[in-house]
């Protein structure tokens, strides 16, 4: 994820976000996943597409409430309140 953030100000960075996410869909731990997620949520809404990051927050705060880890949570609270409404 770390190289996608690099990218952001490439036009081609919003495919290599959903690249990267669906690596650690197959590939890593859900709370990786978690954290790509918030990062896509970020990027997505300095694009102003709040739906999609809308979406990307969502999943990433569903996880961190299953897995009861709060510092994920507050990070996904940070990510939300700051940047995009909170839908429930």
């Amino acid at each position: 994820m770390r190289q996608v953030r690099l990218a952001a100000g490439d036009p081609a960075a919003a495919a290599s976000f959903a690249s990267a996410v669906g690596g650690l869909r197959e590939l890593s731990t859900p709370y990786h996943l978690a954290h790509g997620l918030l990062d896509h949520a970020a990027f997505m809404t300095c694009l102003g597409d709040a739906s999609t990051a809308t979406a990307a927050a969502k999943e990433a705060r569903d996880i961190a409430s299953t897995l009861r880890c709060q510092p994920l949570l507050d990070r996904a609270s940070g990510i939300t309140s700051a940047r995009i409404p909170n839908t429930g």
